[in-house]
């Protein structure tokens, strides 16, 4: 029988955190009810810092590597968007 190991079950944590970010993200944008959007975004706040120590947790470990950027390639990407944020003003 095969079981789940530490790195599959904290693995999942990971993804399932992600997906309620998702999902609560989505209903604060999509309620027009002012106290329900600032109670989804206080539990999406808690959801996406219950995210990052998952993320942290994973990382620790080294089970969840992420590749190292360049100063060049996060300024060009910096430059991209604030391209986009101008266009839309």
């Amino acid at each position: 029988m095969n079981k789940l190991t530490e790195k599959d079950i904290m693995m999942d944590c990971l993804a399932m955190q992600k997906q309620l970010t998702h999902c609560y993200n989505m209903a604060a944008n999509e309620t027009s009810h002012n106290m329900l959007r600032s109670d989804l975004i206080t539990i999406l706040t808690e959801e996406h810092q219950l995210q990052s120590s998952a993320f942290g947790a994973l990382d620790k470990r080294g089970w969840y590597l992420t590749r190292p950027v360049t100063r060049e390639a996060l300024t060009k990407t910096q430059s991209f968007f604030k391209g986009i944020q101008k266009e839309l003003q």
